[in-house]
């Protein structure tokens, strides 16, 4: 019969037969009229991603993961992750097939690419290995014990304890560091039955686990939980196609998908919290917290009028400092002032120094070149030994001007000779000419260890004594010192060269009667062109020299100010 002759009332009543049959069978019509995976429309996602009905996406699956996915006893995949999935997957277009299996077997499945995809916790040991979308929601966890350990069991303090948990490096980790004693378990169920019955002292766990599980084997008189403040872990779908991951990461960015996943796992899952257990330890922390606050809040005013003292005070201070700058920016300026005119007096006495012995040459030079004068052989020696001093006092004065550019030098000079302090005195005594003043006398003194070798620069260790006996020379009383030329009966001045070992220091010490130097002087003198008394003869750069040498040396030279007979400089050379 053709359908257009079939009357209205007959289809109405078919219709309501075919309502009331599926209520029957216990169906719905939302689930009458539902596609099937077999139904999934393939997108053209699908096929540039290479899934066809042919070729479907395989879902990997955790066999015992409840709620989020595990197999009924029927074999069946099921679970929130299941239903999820089959929404998203239903959404993009993709048909798709699910392949359950033991986690050891699905995880690496994954990564290796023979399941095209899977759910499961974030894990930066394997983010190089897979791809991993952005995350369909975070999982808490918590740590469930026997209530009846309530009173003792502190969750902070896990040391000793036996605490069980499923794979998870974070957690292994944190119970080392804790001193727990770690069990790694793969049956969440068997861990729960088995922590009621005391053969753990906790499990540790995602919040939906413990709710799940309490409420499965009906365990909620016996065990309870509390929140650990370890950092939330992200669930994610992983696979080996990067494409597919972005794919997926545009879908749950849409508005839709995000109601879908609060639909699908709702409550159960995202918004369980467990019961803190606030200790008594933080409720006294709060109380003296709280008496802290008053006792601060009472001194509080007293603390106010203290800061206008206080900034007073530093007023005061700040103004005393700027005093004192001044005084040594004044301490400063005369310092510059004496350093520029002890530099003119050095190129004054320089010139001097030098102009003398050139006189000298110059002089006796003429008296020996010229041909109408006649020398006997006496005169021409005298004036050759007057030629050779002239010499050596311009070449020694050259000398100095060099070793003044290498005062402020830090380069250690390397001690490679061996020799005996008294053969170091001996050249010294030789190149300052001390044997030959008339207007003194000089004495060498050796004391235990003069002929002890040792490591030095023989060069720069004569030149420091040298240096100082020459030093010695120049500044004798004058008077005294003409005394002895007119009467040989005048006392003379002295000159006295000690040398004084011990286990690591060898020491030269000279005592002269010259002039004496003053002891608030006893550094002042050792800088650059510093001369006391500017009478004397002298560039004022000697000492300065000799003392740069010995500290090159690694050792070091000072003024004896405790030796009131006569002047004393002490040299001190290392071993």
């Amino acid at each position: 019969m053709p359908l257009s002759r079939i009357k209205l009332p007959v289809l109405r009543a078919l219709l309501l037969l075919g309502v009331v049959l599926c209520t029957a069978c216990n169906d719905s019509l939302e689930e009458l009229f539902r596609p099937t995976e077999k139904e999934t429309v393939v997108s053209p996602l699908a096929i540039k991603l290479g899934f066809s009905k042919e070729r479907p996406l395989v879902m990997g699956m955790n066999t015992s993961y409840a709620p989020l996915q595990y197999v009924d006893d029927h074999g069946t995949p099921c679970g929130n992750d299941v239903e999820f999935t089959k929404r998203l997957m239903q959404r993009m277009g993709i048909p798709f097939t699910f392949a359950p299996n033991h986690w050891d077997k699905m995880s690496p499945g994954i990564i290796e690419g023979k399941y095209d995809l899977g759910l499961m916790v974030y894990s930066p040991y394997r983010k190089d290995l897979t791809n991993y979308s952005n995350a369909v929601f975070r999982m808490y966890y918590q740590i469930v014990y026997r209530k009846k350990d309530y009173a003792d069991f502190d969750f902070r303090n896990l040391r000793g304890k036996t605490i069980a948990y499923m794979k998870s490096r974070p957690i292994g980790l944190m119970l080392t560091d804790a001193g727990a004693k770690d069990v790694r378990i793969t049956d969440l169920g068997a861990a729960f039955k088995e922590l009621a019955e005391g053969k753990y002292d906790g499990l540790i766990c995602y919040r939906f686990q413990a709710t799940h599980y309490i409420n499965l084997l009906h365990l909620e008189k016996q065990l309870q939980t509390e929140e650990l403040s370890l950092e939330p872990r992200e669930y994610c779908y992983a696979s080996h196609d990067k494409r597919l991951i972005e794919a997926i990461n545009d879908e749950l960015r849409k508005t839709e998908t995000i109601s879908i996943i609060d639909e699908v796992y709702g409550d159960n899952v995202l918004t369980q919290f467990g019961v803190i257990k606030i200790p008594a330890w933080v409720w006294l922390l709060g109380v003296l917290l709280t008496f802290l606050f008053l006792v601060i809040f009472s001194i509080n005013r007293y603390r106010l009028s203290k800061r206008l003292q206080q900034a007073h005070d530093k007023l005061q201070e700040a103004y005393l400092g700027l005093a004192e700058k001044n005084v040594q920016l004044k301490i400063a300026n005369e310092r510059a002032e004496e350093s520029t005119r002890m530099k003119s007096n050095f190129i004054k006495q320089i010139s001097h120094e030098i102009r003398t012995p050139l006189n000298i040459l110059s002089g006796f030079t003429q008296l020996i070149t010229t041909t109408t004068v006649r020398l006997s052989d006496k005169d021409r020696l005298e004036a050759g030994e007057e030629i050779m001093k002239s010499t050596y006092r311009i070449t020694g004065l050259v000398n100095k001007m060099l070793e003044l550019s290498d005062i402020n030098s830090q380069v250690v000079l390397e001690r490679n000779d061996m020799v005996t302090p008294l053969q170091i005195a001996e050249q010294a005594i030789s190149a300052s000419g001390i044997n030959d003043a008339r207007h003194l006398t000089f004495t060498l003194q050796t004391l235990e260890g003069s002929l002890t070798p040792f490591k030095t620069d023989q060069r720069a260790a004569a030149r420091i004594l040298e240096l100082l006996l020459d030093n010695a020379i120049k500044f004798t009383r004058p008077a005294e010192a003409y005394l002895t030329q007119v009467d040989s009966s005048a006392k003379k001045q002295s000159v006295k060269l000690t040398i004084n070992n011990s286990k690591d220091t060898v020491r030269f010490i000279v005592d002269d009667t010259g002039i004496g130097i003053p002891p608030k002087e006893a550094e002042h003198i050792f800088d650059e062109f510093v001369q006391l008394d500017e009478y004397y003869n002298g560039t004022g750069i000697g000492l300065t020299v000799a003392r740069s040498l010995a500290r090159r040396l690694g050792g070091d030279i000072r003024l004896d100010t405790a030796h009131t007979a006569c002047t004393r400089f002490i040299i001190k050379l290392p071993v």
